[in-house]
C-alpha cells in the first residue's frame, strides 16, 4: 500500500508520487525530489503551491514566519522547473 499525505494547498489526500515535498532545512527550504530528507516537511501538489501560499498551508506546515521569503523561493524553484522542462 502506498503511502499517503495531505496536500497544504487543497487539502486533498494523495500518494506521495503525485504531490512536491518541500523541506525547511537550516533556515532554508529544499525541494525533496527523492522524497526522503529529514526536517520539517510539507506535502503540496504543483498546482497548489498558490494556493498553499494564499492559505498560508505552507507557512504553518514549514514552521517559517517569513513567507515572503518561502514566496521568493518557491517563484525561483518554479522558473527552474520551467526551464528544464
Amino acid at each position: 500500500m502506498e503511502p499517503i499525505r495531505t496536500c497544504v494547498g487543497c487539502r486533498q489526500r494523495d500518494s506521495m508520487k503525485h504531490l512536491l515535498k518541500i523541506v525547511s532545512m537550516d533556515q532554508s527550504f529544499v525541494l525533496d525530489q527523492q522524497r526522503k530528507l529529514a526536517g520539517r516537511g510539507a506535502w503540496v501538489h504543483e498546482q497548489c503551491l498558490q494556493l498553499a501560499l494564499d492559505r498560508k498551508g505552507l507557512v504553518r506546515a514549514l514552521g517559517d514566519s517569513n513567507s515572503e521569503s518561502l514566496e521568493t523561493w518557491l517563484r525561483n524553484q518554479a522558473q527552474n522547473m520551467a526551464d528544464t522542462q
